[in-house]
């Protein structure tokens, strides 16, 4: 039955898309239960990453059931169906896309709403809405500009190709590809090596990035004086530094 499988794994959450006989592609109950999925994440101060993969070794996700659409024309732009795939980018909690084979369409905006990607060699990622009439939405023309020259983006919108793995790393856009059959192992050291740092510093990481993105390089240098200071007189400034000092792990709240 398709579904999103969910598991945790100490920290790490890992949420797999498991429809594998379409490859893994999104009923509009699975779209649903992913946003249900998330926004537990997000509320659950025990989960300090999440990952995203998909069932099998063909595909990541193809998006939505491009039938279902067809019978309810209306979900193609509805924002409620469709927030789930860029919530990533808007939690605080941060995200790795396992990108295990064939990202495409809303497979591609939710690989592109996570903090980062890791892939698989045989991985690919495609945007085909100028080859199926519909607008790039969820992100591909406003965030994806950011991971990537503007050109790029634009071949990559307009064109509807489909771009290898290793291709895609040469822009910036996939963080590293594992060896073959092993992304979500290689996704899970990452995602350890996240939980053990400070969440709160994380996130606001993670948010001072996004203020860069929108406003700018003045705005980002408020950001950092004023969360460097909320985080300098904080509980985990303490223990980091007296971990440091002790020669030891730190033990984050």
């Amino acid at each position: 039955m398709a579904d999103i499988r969910s598991r945790q794994d100490g920290s790490v959450l890992i949420l797999t898309i498991d429809n594998e006989a379409k490859r893994n592609a999104f009923t509009h109950e699975m779209t649903f239960r992913l946003g249900e999925l998330l926004d537990a994440a997000e509320a659950d101060r025990s989960v300090r990453c999440v990952i995203l993969t998909g069932a099998g070794d063909r595909a990541f996700s193809s998006g939505h059931d491009l039938n279902a659409l067809l019978t309810d024309r209306e979900h193609a732009a509805d924002e409620k169906l469709n927030e789930p795939f860029f919530k990533p980018r808007l939690m605080t909690t941060p995200t790795i896309a396992a990108v295990n084979g064939a990202a495409h369409a809303g497979g591609f905006i939710l690989a592109l709403s996570c903090d980062m990607r890791i892939c698989e060699p045989h991985a690919d990622f495609c945007a085909p809405g100028a080859r199926i009439g519909l607008l790039p939405i969820g992100g591909q023309l406003s965030w994806l500009p950011s991971l990537m020259p503007l050109g790029i983006a634009y071949d990559i919108l307009a064109t509807a190709r489909r771009v290898p793995a290793g291709e895609a790393a040469q822009y910036g856009f996939v963080n590293r590809i594992a060896e073959p059959g092993r992304v979500l192992d290689t996704a899970l050291e990452t995602a350890r090596l996240i939980a053990a740092n400070s969440s709160d510093v994380v996130s606001s990481i993670k948010r001072g990035l996004g203020v860069f993105v929108r406003d700018g390089s003045d705005a980002a240098r408020g950001f950092e004086a004023e969360e460097g200071r909320r985080l300098q007189s904080g509980p985990d400034a303490d223990e980091g530094m007296k971990a440091f000092l002790e020669k030891r792990s730190p033990r984050f709240q």
